[in-house]
């Protein structure tokens, strides 16, 4: 039987014997639940989408004609917009990555969006926006298609399409010079996020949502974070006193990014904040000026501090900030800046100048 599961999956898996080879694993949307009458019903579900999926194929190499109902992207978008989307963490991300999908794909009918399209799609949309975004974007109408299987199409028609070659910008860390220059030209509130940020390692979404009951004297409580399980931060004693140093009395410490409606929205007044804070400082700013920016100025240069300066239990590091694997402190470790590496192989030996003989 072509059902499986997997220990690292909380999700019904298939294997498509008939189909071609790479594409014979399929994930499916069913869970396999925890109780006897849950494993049951589920196995179930999966088996049958197993045989739809089956059946296809089979259609499909013998060259049968399948009835499907047409339908344009836009109006099978809508209630994959509401059903899907909206469920998942990254929500507000994904609908904003649906607008170009909506404003190109919008009007042509589901069973028309072919490999050829797409990549015009991406060779359009690489105009005008980083090959990261786009790919981002396609991996959405990749799901999309693929979900739309077997209701409205018989196999997804861009099952391996290549993705964009992205350059990935040089970013750098915070140095302490600049940290200092930040602190003093920022408020109470700057000062807190950038602190609490960086000794906590707390990624932004997770510091916005931070309330003042999260707290329980010398550790903060992240009760949603984006990884999913909860965690505990512990507090340095200069990010305790900074939201010691917080006055106004909301239940979130950093209300003053959360005024926008679009809860999106916050990110980018914290990304902007960042910028003028840097121009008051004479601090470089953004990726394209090789200059800071707000994950890696915080997160990533806490987490650098922890690991190579001080030398820190990556186990240790990796709970603080809350990271599934360690790879990305591994990752860290291995891009100690040049002084780190010198230090490591010592200095270059010098060039020794002696004097020729004479005869």
């Amino acid at each position: 039987m072509g059902v499986f599961t997997r220990r690292d999956s909380p999700w019904y898996w298939l294997y498509l014997e008939t189909a071609p080879p790479g594409q014979r694993k399929e994930k499916t949307k069913v869970r396999v639940g925890t109780t006897t009458t849950q494993r049951h019903d589920s196995r179930a579900l999966a088996t049958e989408i197993y045989h739809q999926r089956m059946n296809a194929i089979a259609a499909r190499v013998h060259r049968l004609r399948i009835e499907v109902p047409a339908i344009r992207f836009r109006k099978y978008a809508e209630p994959y917009t509401t059903d899907v989307i909206a469920v998942r963490r990254g929500a507000d991300r994904e609908r904003e990555l649906l607008k170009p999908l909506l404003a190109f794909f919008g009007e042509e009918l589901v069973q028309a969006i072919d490999a050829d399209r797409v990549r015009a799609y991406m060779a359009e949309r690489s105009l005008t926006v980083s090959a990261r975004t786009v790919n981002r974007e396609v991996d959405l109408l990749k799901g999309m298609l693929r979900d739309a299987v077997p209701k409205y199409l018989p196999v997804s028609p861009i099952v391996g399409l290549k993705r964009l070659r992205p350059v990935k910008p040089k970013r750098r860390l915070m140095t302490p010079t600049e940290e200092r220059k930040l602190l003093k030209v920022g408020d109470a509130v700057d000062r807190a996020l950038i602190i609490v940020a960086t000794d906590g390692l707390i990624r932004l979404g997770d510091l916005l949502d931070l309330k003042r009951t999260d707290r329980a004297r010398g550790w903060l409580y992240v009760a949603d974070p984006k990884s999913g399980d909860p965690y505990d931060v512990a507090l340095t004693p200069r990010a305790a006193k900074a939201l010691d140093a917080l006055r106004h009395t909301g239940p979130y410490y950093f209300a003053k990014f959360r005024k926008a409606e679009n809860p999106r929205d916050w990110r980018g007044a914290v990304r902007q904040r960042l910028e003028r804070l840097c121009a008051a400082a004479d601090v470089p700013f953004g990726r394209k000026a090789h200059g800071l920016t707000f994950h890696w100025a915080t997160r990533r240069t806490g987490a650098h501090r922890l690991v190579v300066k001080k030398k820190r239990p990556i186990p240790a590091v990796q709970r603080q900030g809350n990271w599934k694997t360690p790879d990305t402190l591994l990752a860290i470790y291995a891009e100690a800046d040049r002084a780190d590496q010198r230090k490591a192989i010592g200095a270059f030996p010098k060039r020794s100048r002696t004097k020729r003989k004479t005869a």
